[in-house]
């Protein structure tokens, strides 16, 4: 398979899921389902695949940086919902359990076709200033949204300090609480840059 159509069948996949995410759940809140982290992964990998597919169509370049943000943002979905899953699936979905299907695309598959793709076809990890700024800029805006926008603005779910926040587990903790939760998750992210990084950098010396 070329690397071109691996980005056409990845891109159609993710946005096959896309579709359907928005047109199975309740998007009745604020924010729809841009509130989850998951959502942020996968509408930025459908872009990802696309931008991937065009240029090696046509031979052109591509947004390394954004490719490399979008990869350790999916990277952050799997490492996150499955650590807090496998402590309490309530904790990350809730009283709401996704089709199984759904659960392992977006969860596992999904993250999985944009990392290998950025770590070993496009080897999109080049350029660490870049990356990582584009890497801590992504996770940042999703912080701001889900603090300024999404939590305020919402409702649900209801926790034992606070409401509204997309995920359960983030309304049981304070301010202060969440600060620490959100300076781990940053760090954590930029552990993997520096892990893909490191990966990426090795295949080319032994490429050489």
């Amino acid at each position: 398979m070329s690397k071109a159509r691996f980005s056409l069948i990845a891109g159609i996949l993710a946005l096959g899921f896309w579709f359907y995410q928005f047109s199975t759940q309740d998007g009745g809140n604020f924010g729809l389902q841009f509130r989850y982290l998951t959502i942020w992964g996968l509408s930025f990998a459908v872009v990802a695949h696309y931008l991937l597919w065009r240029a090696r169509a046509r031979g052109s370049s591509y947004p390394a940086a954004f490719v490399t943000a979008t990869a350790v943002l999916n990277i952050m979905v799997m490492f996150l919902y499955w650590r807090l899953y496998f402590i309490d699936p309530k904790l990350v979905n809730g009283e709401n359990t996704p089709v199984w299907f759904q659960e392992y695309y977006l969860h596992l598959l999904g993250p999985v076709l944009i990392i290998a793709d950025a770590l070993f076809l496009s080897r999109s990890f080049t350029n660490i200033l870049r990356g990582a700024s584009a890497t801590l800029s992504t996770c940042l805006a999703y912080i701001a949204w889900s603090e300024i926008f999404v939590g305020p603005l919402n409702d649900k779910p209801v926790g034992t300090v606070t409401s509204g926040l997309p995920y359960p587990f983030l309304n049981d903790m304070d301010i202060m609480g969440r600060a620490g939760f959100y300076g781990t998750t940053l760090a954590t992210a930029l552990v993997f840059f520096a892990i893909c990084y490191g990966i990426v950098a090795l295949q080319r010396r032994l490429l050489r």
